[in-house]
């Protein structure tokens, strides 16, 4: 899903183009949601298929996007992801082939450019784009101290990449930045566009036994962090669209058996020790100033996610599903 992507999509766009990998074999499908930059003029340029909506929303957006791909899998590559080389989509391919029971393939890692933001770098190096996930033992990418997978889930290492069994009760956050999975196991899972939140779909196609993925020993560009004002509002959207959307979420990074772990998140954020100590400890491995934001960012975060959680407390937030169902239902018309 894009809006008003213009400055970043181009980047995105040229390393898919340049992928070492058959073009007829590579559908490009953006859905914008009424960019008014240079977003659709950029993405025609290098042949996409454009799917325009108006719910406002980026996971419905994505769920009206997939009805339209033609092929057997089905990649989430979002505006802001860069594909680090020409070989990426060949390697995250490769799983697939080699083994039927593999329902789909992510990136370990997100690529670390020393040239990127220092937001950038702090994301990359630690493998997240949120603290808590961290400290939930709920995150899906490795950061650059770990060398094996150490995450949820029972792993293999067959060389290239890890085959993860995953059970219902600790799924990690997967679907995203460079998500690649089988179509028709896809769409076992509830993918109305309202319903559609890229974690849950996997949550669901777990709870079915579709619980086998390729992690693959590559990472993937994300260029997320543009400034701490930005951040901090993403993370309030973020916390009040859950909100919203709570009663159709099947997937929660936190539920009510967890309150032990995120009690220790709490201590962690506010006396700043173990945020710090994981500071130390990345500096060693690669000496980049950008660990040292981690205790920041950790007390930042809990402080917006507790003052959003008591103002939702007080109030019922409905969101607009007629609108969403309307343009859900203009797309499915025109499929």
């Amino acid at each position: 899903m894009t809006y008003n992507s213009g400055d970043i999509i181009e980047e995105c766009l040229a390393s898919i183009a340049n992928q070492n990998y058959p073009k007829d074999k590579v559908e490009i499908i953006v859905v914008d949601g009424g960019s008014r930059d240079s977003t659709v003029k950029i993405a025609k340029r290098y042949g996409a298929r454009i799917i325009f909506e108006n719910t406002g929303r980026p996971e419905s957006a994505t769920g009206i996007g997939v009805a339209y791909a033609n092929g057997e899998l089905i990649a989430n590559v979002a505006s802001d992801n860069v594909l680090p080389n020409s070989n990426w989509l060949r390697l995250m391919v490769q799983p697939f082939e080699e083994n039927e029971a593999i329902v789909a393939t992510q990136p370990l890692r997100y690529t670390y450019r020393k040239s990127d933001s220092l937001l950038d770098r702090y994301f990359a190096l630690f493998g997240i784009n949120d603290p808590l996930p961290y400290y939930l033992n709920k995150r899906d990418r490795l950061s650059w101290t770990e060398n094996s997978w150490t995450l949820a889930g029972k792993a293999t290492d067959v060389g290239k990449y890890f085959i993860v069994s995953f059970s219902p009760t600790n799924v990690p956050t997967l679907g995203a930045n460079g998500f690649i999975i089988r179509k028709d196991v896809l769409f076992k899972a509830d993918c109305r566009p309202l319903n559609f939140f890229h974690i849950d779909v996997n949550y669901d196609l777990i709870k079915m036994g579709y619980n086998t993925y390729g992690i693959v020993k590559t990472d993937i560009v994300h260029q997320t962090g543009y400034s701490f004002i930005v951040y901090l509002r993403k993370r309030i959207k973020y916390m009040r669209v859950y909100f919203v959307d709570k009663s159709r979420r099947r997937y929660h990074v936190y539920s009510s058996a967890e309150r032990q772990k995120l009690f220790k998140f709490l201590i962690y954020a506010f006396t700043f020790a173990r945020p710090s100590y994981d500071s130390i400890k990345g500096y060693k491995r690669i000496s980049d100033k950008a660990w040292f934001l981690h205790p920041i960012l950790c007390a930042l975060t809990a402080t917006i996610y507790g003052f959003v959680s008591i103002a939702c407390s007080f109030h019922d937030p409905t969101t607009s599903k007629s609108r969403v169902r309307d343009v859900v239902e203009k797309n499915r018309r025109k499929l």
